[in-house]
């Protein structure tokens, strides 16, 4: 068997014993809430720091950020105009499930896997600017359509909450250590390894226990346009990639698997906070975690990515 194939049968093997063991009720998705707090402060910024400390950085990176912030505009333009008759508290919600990836839950296990930990530089720069999008446009959408009129919030709250999430802290951590050729201790290094392991395991593991098949059907088709947009300008971009990027470079692969990823988990608690239908985002995130599953599984084999 392929390495390839081993990866995602070994992925989908992982989120299926999270799906399986909250089906039979050994755990539920309250508790899969406390296993998600505890990824976020421990091994998911561990990995940030070892991912980022030990490798080398050159200036090509510093356009990763400005790349996914335009790929991500362009979908969420998209939503704004093709939602725009829709009632507001359907067209935040939509909107807001446009813009946004799952780069940190559901692409960082999958690119270690498949490329190693070299090409989590690529992933970590991207979700730099995946972070800015999540948080000063996505969730700012549905403040502005939320029934709860909270209007648009203000610059520093949304500066403060971006670097007061964990993982962000420990990517600026890695990059402080590496660009300021700091010695740390080989022990430094082996403890955070030993966390950055354990991330890939749990976070399938919550996977599994996030995913529901439970659809509302009035809701499908609003759904169906929102993934129709994520994946008509993920594949137009996969395309723009394959033209553009030599298809031996290690950035190439990891760009297109980053642009092929769900949508963005943290829908879920912004549906939540601002008071809209959490079963939306809800379906919307499980059915495109499906679809994004597959379609990588058919780009790294399709075009020998690994």
């Amino acid at each position: 068997m392929s390495q390839t194939n081993s990866v995602f049968i070994l992925t989908l093997s992982i989120i299926g014993l999270g799906f399986f063991i909250k089906k039979y009720n050994f755990i539920t998705e309250k508790e899969g809430k406390t296993i998600s707090k505890f990824l976020m402060h421990t091994t998911f910024p561990a990995l940030m720091i070892f991912s980022t400390a030990r490798v080398k950085l050159d200036s090509s990176l510093l356009l990763l950020p400005l790349f996914c912030i335009v790929f991500c505009s362009i979908m969420i333009a998209i939503a704004w105009v093709w939602f725009a008759k829709y009632p507001n508290d359907l067209r935040g919600v939509l909107t807001m499930g446009a813009g946004g990836l799952n780069v940190g839950l559901f692409g960082f296990p999958l690119i270690e896997g498949l490329f190693g930990k070299e090409a989590m530089v690529y992933a970590v720069m991207f979700d730099i600017g995946n972070t800015i999008m999540t948080f000063g446009v996505v969730y700012p959408i549905g403040s502005y359509f939320s029934s709860n009129h909270k209007g648009l919030p203000a610059f520093g709250t949304l500066i403060k909450k971006i670097f007061s999430l964990p993982p962000v802290l420990g990517l600026f951590i890695g990059l402080i250590i590496n660009v300021s050729n700091v010695e740390m201790p080989t022990l430094f290094f082996d403890f955070l390894g030993t966390l950055a392991q354990a991330n890939k395991a749990l976070v399938l593991l919550l996977m599994g226990i996030y995913l529901s098949f439970e659809l509302n059907k009035k809701q499908v088709i609003a759904i169906s346009k929102v993934l129709v947009i994520r994946y008509a300008v993920g594949i137009l971009f996969v395309l723009g990639i394959y033209f553009s990027f030599s298809h031996d470079s290690l950035l190439y692969a990891v760009l297109i698997i980053c642009v092929t990823l769900p949508s963005g988990m943290t829908i879920l608690p912004f549906a939540d906070e601002l008071n809209y239908d959490t079963r939306i985002p809800g379906t919307l995130v499980n059915i495109s975690l499906l679809i994004s599953f597959v379609l990588m599984w058919g780009l790294v084999l399709g075009l020998h990515l690994n």
